[in-house]
């Protein structure tokens, strides 16, 4: 019996350009920007529920 060689082949990642590294960051920081606001927001009513509670 013939033994087959068996040829690895790697595939090349596409290197990033950097306007793409530039758009991903943007809509990171986008996200953390969003985020950031909604906590805000949430933490808030919850404390204005929670007064609530204490002083009625």
């Amino acid at each position: 019996m013939e033994q087959l060689k068996v040829i690895q082949i790697r595939k090349r990642k596409p290197e990033k350009k950097e306007e793409e590294v530039i758009e991903v960051n943007d809509r990171v920081t986008e996200r953390i920007f969003w985020f950031v606001i909604g906590f805000s927001v949430a933490l808030m009513v919850c404390c204005v529920a929670f007064g609530q509670t204490l002083y009625a």
